[in-house]
């Protein structure tokens, strides 16, 4: 981990949700060159940024309040904030509410995705890692299928030539 992040420019995406806000204070303890908090929750990214900057003063971080889903300003961010690496972490990950919004999980989980591995991609990241689900194992659930079908198009882009890594690490009972 420390090969992987100390000074470098780490961006974590739903770095305020209960995930992203812990790889963020996980990668702050590696002296990063700066940790860059993506999040669509304002108030959650206001909290987690307040946290880092208390906790590691010395450490750069940039907060900015934004959803991946939006491709263009996704592209538009990591060209200017030009990360090594990315963790994926945004993502809609309660089973019984995406079964009643099934259009939130596909576009969440699945376009979210898309769109900022593309830009990590584009841009010339070391690294993209997608923070994916146990649930993606099999899928029973509209959670489990879209995050399946996300990693699937993570692992692709590894077979076009890029020079950013792509994976994924499964968490379970998220």
């Amino acid at each position: 981990v420390a090969k992987a992040v100390t000074g470098k420019r780490v961006l974590i995406t739903g770095a305020g949700g209960s995930i992203g806000s812990k790889l963020a204070r996980i990668v702050a303890t590696f002296h990063p060159e700066q940790l860059i908090l993506m999040e669509r929750a304002e108030n959650s990214l206001f909290e987690i940024d307040r946290q880092i900057g208390r906790r590691f003063p010395e450490i750069k971080r940039k907060a900015v309040l934004h959803d991946v889903v939006d491709a263009d300003a996704t592209l538009r961010h990591c060209v200017a904030l030009k990360p090594h690496v990315v963790f994926h972490a945004a993502a809609h990950k309660h089973v019984p509410l995406m079964e009643d919004h099934p259009a939130h999980a596909l576009t969440n989980n699945l376009f979210g995705t898309k769109s900022i591995a593309d830009a990590a991609v584009a841009t010339g990241a070391e690294r993209f890692v997608l923070i994916s689900s146990d649930k993606a194992v099999n899928p029973t659930s509209v959670m489990g299928a879209t995050k399946r079908v996300a990693e699937i198009y993570t692992q692709s882009l590894n077979r076009r030539g890029s020079s950013t890594r792509c994976c994924m690490v499964r968490f379970g009972n998220v």
